[in-house]
């Protein structure tokens, strides 16, 4: 009888191995709270004149990507962001600045279905290496990493105009409005994702909140086949299964 170990063995390592969860910036259910270091351009910037909040514009904005990291509070380690807290960020608040910190932040859905959806579909079409899903693997990966500031500027363009004005989906025209060199490729961002509430699958989003900094959007992605073993490894699990059971099986009728 003492043979009867063999079959739960190789699935206890299992389960061990499956229940490890290691915090990133968005770990733990929404609303979430946490400490949030903004570490500058991910991908440097481009100038950016704009026009929002009610008629005021601001000149030389600096349009791009942002980068830092995020330490959600419901995580069991010691006090400060860890290297896993690491993430990539834009800003969807044009009223406030972007301070260093770390500063306090609440991490929240986005609460507007179709500015929601707008927003999916600008990140499936143009968001960089999303096939990588994730923003830290043992190092920052290139999950967002935009091949030059233009790209990452107009793509933060695209995410104000969607934010601001997403019924227009104009840079030139509506309540946000926005001229730079990276415009020309913003606008064409904005009308490959047209208008309406249709969601592009694999994405969530994610509001960054402050009361005295800039809010901030950042996603996560997930793809389907990722999630499931291929057929092939499938079948190879279920055979080592079954030969197991069978060696056990054997055992216990000579024992």
């Amino acid at each position: 009888m003492k043979n009867s170990g063999i079959w739960w063995a190789p699935i206890a390592a299992l389960s061990v191995a499956t229940s490890v969860a290691f915090g990133n910036p968005f770990s733990g259910p929404n609303p979430q709270g946490g400490s949030l270091t903004w570490s500058g351009f991910s991908n440097s910037s481009v100038a950016a004149t704009i026009s929002g909040n009610g008629g005021a514009s601001y000149m030389n904005v600096a349009a791009g990507q942002f980068q830092g990291s995020f330490d959600p509070s419901i995580e069991a380690d010691a006090a400060g962001a860890e290297a896993d807290d690491f993430f990539r960020f834009f800003c969807v608040d044009i009223n406030q600045y972007a301070l260093g910190g770390p500063l306090p932040y609440t991490r929240t859905g986005v609460a507007n279905a179709t500015t929601a959806a707008q927003l999916t579909r600008l990140f499936d079409e143009f968001y960089p290496n999303a096939a990588m899903n994730v923003y830290y693997s043992g190092g920052p990966t290139n999950f967002g990493s935009f091949a030059s500031a233009n790209e990452s500027a107009a793509f933060q363009l695209a995410v104000w105009e969607i934010w601001y004005d997403g019924a227009d989906m104009n840079l030139a025209t509506g309540t946000f409005r926005a001229s730079s060199s990276a415009a020309a490729l913003a606008q064409t961002y904005l009308t490959a994702v047209g208008t309406g509430s249709t969601p592009a699958a694999g994405w969530t989003l994610y509001d960054f909140q402050s009361p005295d900094a800039q809010d901030y959007l950042s996603v996560t992605h997930t793809t389907t086949l990722q999630q499931a073993p291929e057929p092939g490894t499938l079948i190879l699990f279920c055979i080592a299964v079954l030969t197991v059971w069978g060696t056990v099986l054997r055992r216990r009728q000579t024992a």
